[in-house]
């Protein structure tokens, strides 16, 4: 079974310490995370399909590609296209939330501002991808 049951992709430090330290607090450990799409699927590259992770949460902004583009390209190869993925960004229009879900996208969640709400972001997570 996959050492890793969720990937984390954003380039924000302090954001994925405290989003990774949630999802302990809601019981679930195997958190891995990179800062780049680019990582990810490098990362994703050196795994067997048993390894995967079952879900993936990506920043919409990301350096050098963004989460939707990452998304597309993910969603586009036989390999990951079963791997659940949530958006979770600063920013969220009804726009964007339908064009992400459009893609595949599993959910599209605001970040939160306190530690409290990252760990009640942790819980809807946990419960929408079925951990």
């Amino acid at each position: 079974m996959s050492d890793c049951k969720i990937l984390i992709i954003d380039d924000d430090e302090d954001d994925v310490a405290i989003l990774a330290d949630a999802f302990t607090q809601c019981g679930i450990d195997g958190v891995h995370y990179v800062f780049t799409a680019i990582q990810a699927f490098m990362y994703l590259q050196e795994k067997e399909h048993d390894c995967l992770p079952k879900l993936i949460i990506t920043d919409h902004f990301l350096p050098g590609m963004t989460g939707a583009e990452f998304l597309k390209d993910l969603k586009g190869m036989d390999k990951y296209k079963h791997i659940h993925v949530i958006v979770l960004s600063t920013t969220k229009s009804d726009r964007e939330l339908e064009r992400y879900r459009e893609m595949g996208a599993l959910d599209y969640v605001i970040k939160p501002v306190s530690y409290d709400e990252y760990v009640k972001v942790a819980a809807h997570i946990k419960s929408k991808a079925g951990f």
